[in-house]
This record gives C-alpha cells, sequence and structure tokens, in this order.
C-alpha cells in the first residue's frame, strides 16, 4: 500500500520551503525603493515554482489513483489519528492560531480595516479552537454533533473567505500585481484546502482532491511567510500550514485500497451488438 505520510509531508514542506526562499528573493531584489516591481529573473522563478509544486503534487495523486488507493470515504476512517502525538500536534497547530489571531487583534486597532480585521481574528479563533476539536472527533467509531463537527470544519473556509475580502480591499488601489498576487492566491489554496477536507464531515469526500488541495495550501502558505505583513497574519498562515500538512499525513496514513464495484448478475459478450427482444 502507498502510506509514505513521511516521504510525501517532506515534499510538500520542501516546496513550501523553496517557495519562501524564492519569495523572499524576488522580495529583495525585484522591487526598487518605491516599491516598484522591476523586470526580474525571480518574476519568472516565483510562478514557475508554483508550477513544479502543482506538477509534483499531481504525480502523487495520479500514483494513488494507478494503485487504486484513496482515504476512505468515511470521516472517521479518512481522519483516524489515535494517540498522543498527534493530540500534541493538532492542538499546537490550533493553540498557534489562536496566538495569531489575539496578536492580530492587539496590533490593529489603528488599522483602517480594524472592524473586518475584529471579525477575522474571531474566525481564527474559533478556527484555532475547532481544529483539534474536529481532529478528536475523528476517533471515534462514529462521531456525536455532527453539526458542530460541520461547523467547525467550515471555520477556516469562513475565515480566509473573509481574508481574501479584506486583501482585496486593502489592495485595490495598488498598482503592483506582484505586491499582492501571491497573498490572494495563497489565500485561495488555503480555502480550498480546508474546504475539501471538509467535505468528509459533510459526506460528500473527494480524497484526491482533498489530498491535493491540502498539499497545495501547505505549500503556499509556506512560500506566503516571505511578504511583509502582521505578525498574527504571519502566525496564522503558520497554523494553517501546520494543520494542513497535519491533514495531509493523516490521510495518507489512512490511505486503503479501493474496493471496485460489482456488477449483479454474470457478464454478457454480446459481440458489439444489442440483443433485439
Amino acid at each position: 500500500m502507498y502510506k509514505k505520510p513521511l516521504e510525501i509531508c517532506c515534499y510538500v514542506a520542501g516546496a513550501g520551503a523553496f517557495g519562501v526562499f524564492f519569495r523572499w528573493l524576488q522580495d529583495q531584489l525585484a522591487f526598487d525603493e518605491n516599491g516598484l516591481n522591476e523586470r526580474s529573473f525571480f518574476n519568472f522563478l516565483v510562478p514557475a515554482m508554483v508550477i513544479a509544486s502543482i506538477l509534483l503534487f499531481r504525480h502523487f495523486v495520479n500514483a494513488m489513483r494507478e494503485r487504486r488507493i484513496a482515504p476512505p470515504d468515511d470521516f472517521c476512517h479518512a481522519l483516524y489519528n489515535p494517540g498522543k502525538i498527534f493530540a500534541a500536534l493538532r492542538w499546537t497547530a490550533g493553540v498557534v492560531m489562536i496566538a495569531g489571531a489575539v496578536a492580530l487583534l492587539l496590533a490593529t486597532e489603528a488599522d483602517p480595516h480594524a472592524k473586518m480585521i475584529r471579525v477575522l481574528c474571531a474566525f481564527a479563533a474559533l478556527s484555532g479552537l475547532a481544529y483539534p476539536l474536529v481532529l478528536g472527533q475523528a476517533n471515534y467509531d462514529s462521531y456525536a454533533h455532527d453539526t458542530l463537527v460541520r461547523i467547525g470544519a467550515i471555520l477556516p473556509v469562513a475565515m480566509y473567505a473573509l481574508w481574501l475580502v479584506l486583501s482585496y480591499i486593502q489592495n485595490q488601489l495598488n498598482s503592483v500585481p506582484w505586491s499582492y498576487a501571491v497573498e490572494l492566491f495563497t489565500i485561495i489554496c488555503a480555502m480550498m484546502g480546508f474546504f475539501r477536507v471538509a467535505g468528509f464531515a459533510f459526506y460528500s469526500p473527494d480524497g484526491y482532491r482533498a489530498l491535493f488541495a491540502a498539499m497545495l495550501g501547505t505549500s503556499m502558505c509556506i512560500m506566503s511567510l516571505a511578504d511583509a505583513r502582521y505578525m498574527g497574519m504571519q502566525l496564522i498562515l503558520l497554523a494553517s500550514a501546520g494543520q494542513l500538512l497535519l491533514y495531509v499525513w493523516i490521510l495518507v496514513r489512512n490511505l486503503e485500497k479501493k474496493q471496485q464495484k460489482k456488477v449483479d448478475g454474470p457478464e454478457v459478450d454480446e459481440g458489439g451488438f444489442e440483443k433485439l427482444s
């Protein structure tokens, strides 16, 4: 069975590490003192790194398809994460996101969009609290309080949807797309990663797409850490990268052989012609 969570997570984290390095070089070398983007090799290298990451993650998913293995459709089986190590990891990721929400709230009192940021902080704090609780519910044969689990799973999606609107408002007069394009793409990828994983709680899972979206969301969250923003937002991105990476580890760990659909009755070779009654 293709259960290689450590190997795949290392590739995902490595893609994010290369991405944050190239993005940092772009920030340092491809912008002048006025913040205007200049012609630079890194304007090609950064999107090339993103495309390479996408192709790498597609390769992992396609390899699983060929071996006919996938995460289980059931929420509890797909996200089963027993033991103290998993508990420590999920609570650490949740606490970091809560800390980011608090730090962002304290640092943005004078921000022109302070009201919207306060709502974002509330979503981030609730998402950080919900993350370990939602994953903890997957360790039972069947989870109770399914409505609360679904709300907890969808909270980070709502958080990033609000962040996407906030980022658009903050940059609507910005004439340098390179200064905010990576952030916008990161927000969308992170939102899709949490959205796809939430599908398991809503009984509409797609294991392959969930894995791909979580991988891409992780690498993009790491890449965006190179940009300058509030420390609280950096912590939220870091926590999101950890949460999505832990999702990848768990989903790959729980891969199972897909069962072929059985067809009732014997197969009949009709020679390419339909029988006439």
